[in-house]
């Protein structure tokens, strides 16, 4: 009651009279004072924008009067960010643009509670769209974030990608897909994110803590991958057609997308088929690590007068080959799954609310979720027959089942004077569920309320953020006596926090510094774990007395962008309380060989930073360089040694050649170049040191158009040498298996 009596006094107060003022101006390039036609100015406190005229003017109506900050973007300029007080009398604001070879993200969604100019952000971020996005997708949805700086991916086979932050991975790097919590990898660091490669159109990787707006386990940092805005369509029917290949697993894959819109009505759907046989090394061929995987969503979305409403439905399913060691590929399909195998399938519905309360906007999300792993697994020699019989009865040997449902409520507030932000209530439900003979986990449930508030001050060279959440989560578990496990409930209560600023003293030059404090909860496996996890080939103990981790981050990036150059620096240290990791023992499991991990509890601290450049001759504009790396230092403070799984020192250089037109090919880009990889010798004393290497890798792509239809081929190969090599990310690491050979991906895609 207490709650909604704020929320009444707060609505009242932010809410009123609409009164609609003008923001006017023109749009013109900075050396020959052309107009520029299409240009977009947006204005992120109100998510309100128009784009320029065929004389480079624009006229915008501003419901309410207020100091906004206004983002003008051009494709082939500089992106500019301007600050505006609207008045009674229409504002005119007209805008020069200079021109840039280069293109740096113009819009981040994530590191804050609105859409802003990536300028005046207060965190590192980095974002993969378009033709970047479309050139380095491989079999997984995040496979295209495996060369940028700070973000590594912790593979298990071809079908697994984790991404890692910042030498944080597992429950430390939230995923977000198209704004709501991604559910399904809490049994296990192992568990890649169930999404489908072709319905991500965006990746935007905030580096750091960001549990403010999206809740706990933010402690690396938040991964959205978006599906694109529905209410962009236009005309009755449009899509897309694409066509994947890919040497090294003879993976073929394909998706049909089509959608539309009619009057008030959207409506968007999508599917897409992919099957892969065993990963191929140098050395050999990997056994029993192919994958079959059928995806598929539903969006419909409708405008009323009085806002948006938008529904969705995605399907996730997969069946995936788990790697044994003692195993060894003799002929047979090289398609064929064998024992021991998994299938994962994830169900997602959503309902999204968009209503506009004067200049307010109120944002209210609501998913349901459901995540079912089944494993099958091999038995004794004597027990075979029973084992087939099972199988062809699809019973598994482990099942387990896990529903959350989520509900998120944002009031973004109208601007008071310079400052705006956003109030939130969000909580979720989670059930998970044991539902064969095999108990790695007990059965759970969860749930969570929490409240937040992030504002925002908008100064004419100075952006101040920051922000207070709470949350309070309570844990039942269920008796397991295979586990050795008594009910019992569990309490957690935690603060996560954030300021941040940017500075932009001149036009182009970003200094930005950000602290933030986030949280984590153990999660089933870690405190009550106790048996075989074929996905991580390792027997897993948990540890019933671990704590929540808690860490400080405090970080600092610095951007510069001009018309032929950018360049973006950070560096950052991040302790973390409580720290909790699985430490290999000296004992092995008798029934399965592999050996025992145990989860422990330690102080951590790590620290590092990344560099990004891109440079643009003057005298050659068809030649541009890219340079990015990274580097990440752990430490165990109670044993003064690296934590596991720390990532080496990387440093990527490419030379693209870009020309807008070479006969009927438009937009032809080809790119070449290698990446180094640091040896590993800083290691926890339960691992072994990694070599280092370096791998070339290779891209073209170019767009064609033709009756109607728009067809852009791509062709890729990555580590042209067929280098040997072992990435110290790799989960087969500990086996002596080599990481994938060289492997050529091409994919057509036809749009209409």
């Amino acid at each position: 009651m207490r709650l909604l009596y704020v929320g009444c006094i707060l609505w009242m107060c932010m809410t009123g009279p609409v009164q609609a003022q003008v923001l006017q101006g023109r749009v013109t390039d900075a050396e020959t004072q052309e107009p520029l036609a299409g240009a977009t100015l947006f204005i992120p406190a109100l998510q309100a924008g128009t784009a320029t005229d065929a004389d480079g003017l624009y006229r915008l109506s501003v419901k309410r009067s207020g100091t906004y900050r206004v983002v003008i973007s051009f494709v082939g300029y500089q992106t500019l960010s301007e600050t505006i007080t609207v008045a009674e009398d229409p504002v005119t604001l007209d805008v020069v643009l200079l021109h840039t070879t280069l293109e740096a993200p113009a819009i981040t969604i994530t590191a804050k509670a609105q859409a802003s100019d990536i300028l005046s952000t207060p965190q590192a971020v980095s974002v993969l769209e378009g033709r970047e996005l479309d050139m380095h997708r491989g079999t997984t949805a995040f496979d295209a974030l495996g060369e940028t700086a700070g973000v590594r991916l912790l593979r298990t086979g071809p079908g697994i990608a984790k991404p890692m932050v910042r030498g944080l991975t597992s429950q430390r790097v939230l995923v977000i897909q198209n704004g709501i919590r991604q559910e399904g990898q809490q049994w296990g660091d192992e568990h890649a994110p169930e999404l489908d490669a072709f319905d991500v159109d965006r990746i935007e990787v905030v580096k750091g803590p960001a549990s403010l707006l999206y809740g706990s386990d933010a402690l690396g940092g938040v991964i959205q991958a978006s599906s694109g805005d529905l209410f962009d369509r236009n005309r009755p029917l449009e899509g897309e057609v694409a066509i994947q290949g890919l040497s090294n697993t003879r993976q073929g894959a394909g998706n049909v997308q089509l959608g539309g819109a009619t009057r008030s009505l959207f409506y968007e759907g999508s599917l897409s088929l992919r099957r892969a046989g065993n990963v191929s090394t140098p050395r050999r061929l990997i056994p029993n690590t192919a994958l079959e995987e059928i995806n598929g969503a539903v969006r419909l979305g409708r405008a009323f007068s009085w806002g948006r409403v938008l529904g969705e439905y995605q399907h996730f399913n997969a069946k995936l080959g788990l790697f044994e060691p003692e195993e060894a590929l003799e002929g047979g399909d090289r398609f064929d799954i064998a024992q021991p195998f998994q299938r994962v399938s994830h169900d997602r519905t959503k309902l999204q609310l968009n209503l506009p309360v004067g200049l307010n906007r109120l944002e209210w999300v609501n998913t349901v979720q459901q995540n079912r792993r089944k494993e099958f697994e091999d038995e004794e020699e004597e027990g075979a027959l029973q084992k087939q019989a099972a199988l062809q009865a699809e019973t598994p040997a482990l099942f387990l089942r896990l529903t959350t449902v989520t509900s998120d409520a944002r009031f973004h507030h109208r601007p008071l004077g310079r400052l705006f932000g956003t109030i939130g209530l969000s909580g979720f439900y989670q059930r998970n569920e044991t539902l064969a003979e095999e108990n790695l986990i007990p059965g759970a449930r969860t749930i969570n309320g929490a409240a937040y508030v992030f504002e925002e001050l908008s100064l004419p060279a100075l952006t101040l953020s920051g922000g207070l959440r709470l949350d309070t989560r309570a844990l039942d578990v269920n008796a397991n006596e295979d586990l050795g496990v008594e009910a019992q409930t569990r309490h957690y209560r935690a603060f996560s926090g954030a300021l941040g600023m940017a500075w932009q003293p001149v036009t182009g030059l970003s200094v930005a510094v950000n602290g933030g404090r986030a949280w984590r909860a153990p999660v089933l496996i870690e405190l009550f774990g106790n048996g075989v996890h074929e996905g991580t080939i390792r027997y897993e103990r948990g540890d019933p007395t671990l704590e929540s981790e808690n860490n400080l981050t405090l970080e600092s990036t610095v951007r510069w962008l001009t018309s032929h150059f950018y360049v973006e620096v950070s560096g950052y240290v991040n302790t973390i309380d409580n720290y909790i990791f699985p430490r290999r023992t000296e004992a092995t499991d008798p029934g399965s060989g592999f050996s025992i991990y145990q989860y422990e509890q330690a102080e951590a601290r790590l620290w590092g930073g990344e560099v990004r450049m891109d440079y643009h001759p003057h005298t050659l504009e068809w030649v541009h360089l890219h340079l990015s790396g990274d580097v990440t230092r752990t430490r165990n403070l109670d044993t003064d040694t690296p934590l596991p799984f720390s990532p080496p020192p990387r440093l990527r250089a490419e030379l693209e050649l870009e020309q807008k037109q070479i006969g009927p090919a438009e937009q032809v880009s080809f790119r070449i170049g290698p990446t180094f990889m640091a040896e590993q010798t800083r290691i926890d004393p339960t691992e072994t040191p990694t070599d280092g290497y370096t791998l070339w890798n290779a891209a073209l792509s170019g767009t064609l158009a033709t009756g109607g239809l728009t067809i852009t081929p791509i062709l890729a190969v990555d580590n042209i040498f067929d280098t040997a090599y072992i990435s110290h990310l790799s989960r087969f690491k500990p086996f002596d298996v080599l990481d994938p050979g060289r492997n050529v991906r091409f994919e057509v895609q036809v749009q209409f």
